[in-house]
């Protein structure tokens, strides 16, 4: 092999996996640390559905959609307390 392909297959490849990892890796904090919903309205709908019924709905709809999470805490909060 000549030296610059030798060099590259030494230290490109490596650089690559290491940038798409951190890529990947930098995806996840963000969503791990972001917040999906406002803190007040939060409180709002913990205080209306329960804590329960807030971090379900949360776990279920797709990341910033507080209409989602307002309608399936709703649903969740009824189906429980029809059930008693």
């Amino acid at each position: 092999m000549t030296p610059e392909l030798d060099a590259v297959l030494t230290w490109g490849l490596p650089v690559i996996g290491l940038t798409s990892v951190a890529a990947m890796g930098r995806q996840v904090v963000i969503m791990a640390v972001s917040n999906p919903i406002p803190y007040n309205k939060r409180v709002e709908l913990e205080d209306k559905y329960g804590h329960w019924a807030v971090e379900t709905a949360i776990a279920v709809c797709p990341h910033d959609d507080i209409k989602c999470i307002e309608r399936e805490a709703k649903r969740l909060y009824e189906v429980r307390v029809m059930r008693r």
